[in-house]
């Protein structure tokens, strides 16, 4: 035996106009019809560099540890330097992922080339970074911290 399934006609009706409408805005038939600023303000929205772009900050943990963040002009790299605490005196270049998830609020995550991975909530609004790092530990396992920091701006690039 087979089933056959149906759609009442007035359901279908809406679902056949449902998809004319999506494909007409998914793809127009004119390109030249699609107005400028809203392919202008797209292409702007994707290259937009994050708000701390440019600057250096020190982050105070609450560990103790105070770092030197200094952000590449296109928001992409990140020189940073332990300043005090448990990892003074080291640094090192890293490339950033980024996504802005509010206003002034931003996700930061890199993998530094020792294993370690970082990710940080920078608001800047508060000037507050929530920070969560693991690293690789001697017995071959990965430990995870938690700490927040102050954020304080001291440059511009």
């Amino acid at each position: 035996m087979r089933i056959r399934h149906t759609v009442p006609a007035v359901a279908a009706a809406a679902l056949i106009a449902l998809g004319a409408a999506g494909a007409a805005q998914a793809a127009p038939a004119d390109p030249a019809a699609v107005p400028a600023a809203s392919a202008t303000s797209a292409a702007s929205v994707r290259s937009t560099a994050p708000a701390f772009a440019g600057h250096t900050y020190v982050l105070t943990l609450d560990n103790g540890a105070v770092l030197r963040n200094s952000y590449s002009a296109d928001g992409k790299t990140l020189d940073w330097t332990a300043l005090a605490g448990p990892m003074e005196g080291k640094s090192g270049q890293e490339k950033l992922t980024v996504r802005e998830v509010g206003d002034g609020l931003y996700f930061v995550n890199w993998v530094e080339a020792s294993g370690m991975t970082v990710s940080h909530v920078m608001d800047l609004r508060t000037k507050t970074v929530s920070i969560y790092w693991t690293y690789g530990t001697p017995d071959g396992g990965r430990a995870g911290e938690l700490h927040t920091a102050k954020l304080e701006r001291v440059s511009a690039q």
